[in-house]
C-alpha cells in the first residue's frame, strides 16, 4: 500500500539541501513506497522529472513551492507535478508524458522539446517557449496550455504537438505571441486567442474548423480546473475570437519566390558586395555531386531481393533499376549514404572518394 504524503523542507536553520541531495532523498523515499510528495523547495533543479516509481507502474504526485529550473524535465507518464506559484526556465523540458501544472508564470523555454504529456501554465510564459515541440505518432501529442501570453521567439522549429495560448488579460498587448514567433515551424498546431503579429512567413493563420473546436471544448474545462480558473470558461470559449496557426502546405511552399529571383530583382542591386565582386545570382547546392562527393555508393547484387527500398528513399532520385540491376547516377548522387542505411540486405556500401594530393 502506498504511504501517506511525504513532506520535505529543503531549508532548515539556514542550511539548504542541494539539488543532488534532494533528488537522491526523493528516490530513497520512492523505494520505500511513497508516491506523494509535498516539497518546500529552495531553487533546486529537475524536481519531478528525474524520479520514477521503482516498479514503473505506480503514479507519482509532487506538490512544489519555490522550485528551480527544469521542473519536470524528461518526466514520465504517470507523474503529476503541481507548482503552487511560478516557476523559472525550462518547465517541462523534454517532457515525456507527465502532467505539469504551474499556477503562476513560467520562465523562458517552457515546454521546450516536449514530446508527450500536458503542461498547464496559469500565467505568462517566457521567450522561446514551445520551441522544438515534437510528436511521435506512437504516442499522444504533447499539449501546452497557456492562460495569458508567450514571450518572443515562441514555437521555433516546432515539429508537432498542440499549443493553446488563451490571451486572457492581454488586451493591451500588440501580440499575445510576442515577436518573431513560429520561425522554422514545420508541424503541430497553435491555437491563439487575441492579437497576433510578427509571425514567420513559414506559417499561415486560419479560422477554426469543427475538429479544432471539439478539441478546445474537450480540453479547456480541464485546463481551467487544473489552474483554479474555472470561472473563465464562458469568457474563453467564444470560438469566434480564436485562430489557429499551422505550417504552410507543401503546395504553398512550391509557389514561393525562388532565392535566385529574390536576389536578382528584390535584393540590393549588384549584391551587398557588388563593389568588389560580380554576383552571378546562381544558388548552388550545399552537398556536392559528381567528383565533389565525399563518399560514393557501391552496389552488390549478391544479396539484393529487389525490394526497391533504396530507390524509393534516395533524396536525390539518383538510383535507378533496370532488370534488377541498380545503379547510381553520379551527377545526382551526393554521397549521403541513405541507400546504405535503408537497405535491409546491406547491398549498398559507401567508399571514400578522397584523393591524395601528389
Amino acid at each position: 500500500m502506498p504511504k501517506e504524503t511525504f513532506k520535505i523542507k529543503t531549508l532548515t536553520d539556514n542550511n539548504r539541501m542541494s539539488t543532488q541531495e534532494l533528488l537522491q532523498f526523493i528516490t530513497e523515499k520512492i523505494n520505500e513506497g511513497y508516491i506523494n510528495f509535498d516539497i518546500d523547495a529552495c531553487g533546486q533543479h529537475n524536481i519531478g522529472g528525474s524520479s520514477w516509481a521503482k516498479d514503473r507502474e505506480s503514479k507519482l504526485f509532487f506538490t512544489l513551492r519555490n522550485p528551480g529550473q527544469r521542473v519536470g524535465a524528461m518526466a514520465l507518464k504517470g507523474t503529476k507535478i503541481v507548482v503552487e506559484g511560478s516557476a523559472p526556465a525550462d518547465v517541462g523540458w523534454l517532457n515525456s508524458g507527465a502532467t505539469i501544472v504551474v499556477k503562476g508564470d513560467c520562465g523562458d523555454t517552457a515546454a521546450h522539446c516536449a514530446a508527450g504529456g500536458k503542461i498547464y501554465a496559469a500565467g505568462r510564459v517566457g521567450t522561446r517557449s514551445g520551441a522544438l515541440m515534437k510528436h511521435d505518432p506512437k504516442f499522444d501529442s504533447p499539449e501546452f496550455w497557456v492562460l495569458k501570453n508567450t514571450g518572443s521567439f515562441g514555437f521555433e522549429f516546432m515539429g508537432g504537438g498542440i499549443a493553446v495560448v488563451c490571451g486572457w488579460d492581454c488586451d493591451s498587448l500588440p501580440s499575445v505571441l510576442g515577436s518573431r514567433s513560429c520561425v522554422g515551424m514545420v508541424g503541430g498546431i497553435i491555437y491563439v486567442r487575441g492579437p497576433i503579429q510578427d509571425v514567420a512567413d513559414c506559417v499561415e493563420i486560419k479560422s477554426l474548423d469543427g475538429q479544432d473546436i471539439e478539441f478546445l471544448e474537450n480540453g479547456m474545462a480541464k485546463f481551467l480546473q487544473e489552474i483554479d480558473k474555472s470561472e473563465l470558461l464562458a469568457e474563453l470559449t467564444n470560438w469566434q475570437e480564436w485562430k489557429k496557426i499551422i505550417p504552410v502546405s507543401q503546395d504553398e511552399k512550391s509557389k514561393r519566390m525562388p532565392v535566385s529571383e529574390f536576389r536578382k530583382n528584390h535584393w540590393i542591386k549588384g549584391g551587398i558586395f557588388g563593389d568588389f565582386i560580380h554576383d552571378d545570382f546562381v544558388v548552388y547546392k550545399l552537398p556536392a555531386s559528381g567528383e565533389g562527393r565525399v563518399h560514393i555508393p557501391v552496389w552488390n547484387k549478391e544479396n539484393c531481393v529487389n525490394c526497391k527500398i533504396c530507390l524509393n528513399n534516395c533524396p536525390e532520385n539518383a538510383i535507378s533499376e533496370e532488370e534488377k540491376i541498380y545503379t547510381s547516377d553520379s551527377e545526382k548522387c551526393i554521397g549521403c549514404g541513405i541507400c546504405e542505411a535503408v537497405c535491409p540486405k546491406q547491398c549498398w556500401s559507401m567508399t571514400s572518394n578522397r584523393k591524395e594530393i601528389s
